[in-house]
């Protein structure tokens, strides 16, 4: 095997083993040839792929270095470790040192960022500051000037910190460089109240809605009044007024994904401006929407219409108007038909309400899901009726519901003993003699929970035999 035509296992080989062996020699011996040796061009693709993100679960502890993300812990810097000449290679590879996240500012982080943006050169740069409650705030105000005497190459810029970095965050607006290529924004600022007026924090939403490349945004307050119609992805954490949220997006054509983490009640006054509804949101495809009653959810799905929806996830819980509480399994198959999308992921959580399983049942077979890969679902009591219809087959021999589906979660089921086992066996994909079989299903992850905290007697013997993801 020449050095050009070193094949992915190799690379994968090489870049597993970088963290704790970082001898050339070492190297030499796993892979079968010396990598000291190999083309830059070669090098440089192993070093992107050493900083690519790997881990399921998010950092969360304190490091004294800066992160490449949130979901990898590589650490560029050790690639100079191993020798010279990777150590030029490294330092002159702007992509390394691009994506900073700042885990709770601290000294030893003031130095590594000034030493990062020089390397990155003219890359664009994704930044991060996350600070927790044990951090330096003046590392991180340091920091933060460091970023904006950068503001030209943000790319993606998120910070979650304490309200004294709102100040100096506000000299961006002042600053003779210009945000040209930015599309990602997210500002959390602990200490703020709702009530307050239009403060600083506002100015600099305004500022940043300014920007024509802009395109994701996750804002804590509504800022709604400024926002511009480019966007594609929304979060949005306040209490939204369901009629003003749809003024919104009647003039938002592109958006793509919808996060509404606080979707509140119509609200007493109308917007002026009347809408055509549903409305039609033609490129959406990811919609989230969560709410303490049943009836915002269902009065904003009964207003729209996405054709290229994907992924669905309506989450309440603990529904005080009990009246209420089967409106949205009603309104979710009209939705659906009318949308007449292929509908890739459902979670529905309904805890907390008087929806009984037959009800959820009938909405989930009346509902057009032949093409769900993902399903999720939770409610009080899941029970004999919903996994009956997860079983059930036509008389080809697939399953008359959701026939692909891949991954399902059921946490709260209060069943016959046996039924789950022999739900999940008859959709389960195996692995026979490292060939995939589809006699039995697509089912390749199974996260089953009994209501009582223990299965009887088939079922545990079954679910305890079986690994089921």
């Amino acid at each position: 095997m020449t050095n050009q035509t070193l094949g992915s296992s190799a690379l994968e080989s090489i870049v597993s083993n970088l963290p704790t062996h970082l001898h050339s020699a070492n190297l030499r011996n796993r892979v079968g040839f010396d990598v000291a040796e190999l083309h830059v061009e070669l090098l440089c693709e192993i070093f992107e792929r050493f900083v690519e993100d790997h881990l399921l679960q998010p950092i969360r502890d304190d490091t004294p270095s800066p992160l490449v993300s949130r979901n990898c812990r590589s650490d560029p810097t050790k690639l100079g470790q191993v020798c010279s000449r990777w150590r030029k290679v490294a330092i002159n590879l702007p992509k390394l040192w691009s994506n900073i996240l700042i885990h709770n500012p601290k000294p030893s982080h003031v130095y590594l960022t000034d030493v990062w943006l020089e390397r990155s050169g003219n890359n664009p740069l994704n930044l991060e500051i996350y600070s927790g409650r044990n951090h330096d705030v003046g590392s991180a105000i340091q920091i933060l000037k460091s970023f904006i005497a950068h503001l030209s190459r943000w790319k993606r810029f998120h910070l979650h910190a304490a309200i004294e970095l709102l100040s100096p965050l506000s000299e961006i607006i002042l600053s003779p460089e210009k945000p040209l290529i930015l599309e990602s924004v997210s500002l959390v600022f602990r200490g703020l109240f709702w009530y307050q007026p239009k403060t600083l924090e506002d100015k600099i939403w305004e500022y940043f809605h300014r920007c024509p490349t802009l395109r994701q945004v996750v804002w804590p307050r509504n800022f709604l009044n400024h926002a511009p119609s480019q966007l594609t992805h929304i979060c949005a954490r306040f209490p939204c007024s369901i009629e003003g949220f749809l003024l919104f997006l009647s003039g938002c054509p592109l958006i793509q994904e919808l996060n509404i983490e606080d979707l509140s009640l119509p609200s007493n006054n109308p917007p002026d401006i009347a809408i055509s509804l549903p409305l039609s949101l033609d490129h959406l495809g990811v919609l989230r929407i969560y709410s303490y009653n049943v009836a915002p959810a269902s009065c904003f799905i009964a207003s729209l219409t996405c054709p290229s929806l994907e992924s669905l996830e309506i989450n309440h819980c603990f529904d005080l108007e009990s009246s209420f509480s089967n409106q949205i399994l009603q309104e979710l198959p009209r939705f659906l038909h009318r949308s007449g999308c292929c509908l890739q992921k459902l979670d529905l959580r309904v805890v907390g309400t008087n929806i009984t399983d037959g009800e959820l049942t009938k909405c989930l077979s009346d509902s057009p899901l032949q093409s769900l890969r993902y399903l999720h679902v939770s409610m009080d009591n899941l029970s004999d009726r919903m996994v009956g219809l997860l079983s059930r087959k036509s008389p080809t021999g697939l399953h008359e519901f959701a026939p692909f589906l891949e991954k399902l979660e059921l946490p709260w089921c209060a069943t016959t003993d046996g039924l789950l086992a022999n739900m999940v066996s008859s959709r389960w994909h195996e692995v026979l003699d490292g060939n995939y079989s589809t006699s039995l299903g697509h089912l390749q992850v199974a996260i089953v929970h009994h209501k009582k905290g223990h299965f009887d007697a088939i079922d545990k013997a079954f679910f305890s035999a079986n690994v089921l993801y």
